[in-house]
């Protein structure tokens, strides 16, 4: 099984939470070959620390820029090192199931027409061992082309994909908010199979105000400039432009309260 751990950590990151992501990639019953670490910019002594701490304990390859250029940005400059065609992502706050790889490399392996694939996540505020909750995704190729016409498809945090199909999508595109949500859209649009597996891959933490980062007028106009690109690029029709922005935007005006009520329950 040879597949690559993507990453990528800027200054704002928890030292604790990059050890503890670092900590579950070493205790996965199967190995990367490599783990591309993207340094998004100078980082605290704290990080860098965690960072020299674990440059022999895991196939680390550190590489980075000085100036904090964004997510999107970060993975693409990131995949120019990835010597590997199988590319697990992971975010450096977040924890890998023991056997999320041996799973999930193995699925791949099996089914090579598949180009990108997610599971489960179980997400957690402080405490790793009492999760919050599910969230699920749709299964089947008809079903996950259907629901990202309206919701996300894939966990990000839990994603393999190949490569080879991200770069002919085009990469990861500046789209705030929704750098990933966009890049699987173009990689179904350039006739590539998508999957998922019912398996809980990734154990995701969920603090840091995570609602309030989904909420207000800001955060509103990133999303109906998402819906337009996708309205362009001719994946949504135009009816279906008009009920999501009824449908979503609003919301984000709501009261923090009441989005975290509507957030947990579209989560179960």
């Amino acid at each position: 099984m040879t597949f690559t751990v993507l990453q990528s950590v800027y200054k704002k990151d928890n030292p604790i939470f990059l050890s503890q992501s670092f900590q579950s990639i070493a205790e996965n019953t199967v190995q990367p070959s490599s783990v591309v670490l993207v340094k998004d910019g100078v980082l605290t002594p704290g990080l860098e620390s965690v960072i020299s701490e674990w440059q022999n304990k895991i196939p680390l390859k550190v590489v980075g820029y000085e100036k904090n250029q964004g997510l999107a940005y970060a993975l693409n400059y990131g995949l120019q090192f990835v010597e590997t065609e199988l590319v697990a992502r992971m975010d450096s706050d977040d924890i890998a199931y023991k056997n999320r790889f041996e799973k999930q490399i193995t699925y791949m392996e099996e089914n090579p027409e598949i180009a990108l694939s997610s599971g489960y996540i179980s997400e957690f505020n402080d405490n790793d061992m009492i999760p919050k909750s599910i969230r699920r995704v749709p299964l089947l190729y008809g079903e996950i082309v259907s629901y990202l016409k309206s919701r996300n498809a894939f966990n990000h945090m839990a994603v393999c994909f190949r490569k080879s199909a991200v770069l002919a999508a085009g990469g990861y595109q500046e789209v705030p908010y929704f750098e990933d949500y966009d890049l699987w859209i173009r990689i179904v649009q350039k006739g590539y199979k998508v999957s998922n597996i019912p398996e809980l891959l990734v154990n995701a933490r969920i603090g840091n105000d995570m609602i309030g980062r989904r909420h207000g007028f800001a955060y509103s106009k990133h999303e109906i400039n998402f819906l337009k690109r996708q309205l362009k690029s001719g994946f949504i029709s135009k009816s279906e432009y008009v009920k999501l922005v009824i449908k979503r935007v609003p919301v984000r005006l709501f009261p923090k309260k009441i989005l975290k009520a509507i957030y947990k329950l579209l989560r179960g």
